[in-house]
């Protein structure tokens, strides 16, 4: 992984994770995502969507993009790789680096943070960083 990928990785939290239904079409969720260095942890209600969606075909592509307001844009980061439902006691490993931007009411979790569980209705999916790829804005391909 490059220092730029890693940088934009522990700055931010904005992301879109590509998942397939069950008809097997793509669809793209926006999600918080907290990078932690085992992964992208992302947090859900297990009847969403997107968790069904994960649960039952894990292949998945998470985009984090920079932070801020405003319609997402390069540069940004894509992970690919198996989502992993976490165990209901399993939360993310603290953070080496706080995020510089969260989304409006979205806070860093705190591990064990029952906020993150409402009782049992929210997961924790993970997935690692095994294939990170750059993402630059197209002028800056030159």
């Amino acid at each position: 992984m490059t220092d730029r990928a890693q940088m934009i990785l522990q700055a931010g939290t904005r992301g879109f994770v590509a998942t397939r239904t069950s008809a097997g079409l793509a669809v793209v969720h926006p999600i918080s995502v907290f990078h932690r260095e085992d992964g992208l942890w992302m947090n859900t209600y297990l009847k969403s969507a997107k968790a069904r969606n994960m649960i039952r075909h894990p292949a998945v592509a998470v985009v984090v993009v920079g932070s801020g307001t405003g319609p997402p844009r390069p540069p940004g980061v894509v992970v690919r790789g198996r989502a992993e439902l976490m165990p209901e006691d399993a939360g993310p490993p603290p953070a080496t680096v706080e995020p510089t931007y969260l989304l409006p009411g979205v806070t860093a979790p705190n591990p064990g943070d029952p906020a993150w569980s409402l009782d049992g209705r929210r997961r924790w999916f993970r997935v690692p960083l095994t294939e990170v790829r750059l993402l630059e804005a197209p002028d800056a391909q030159a």
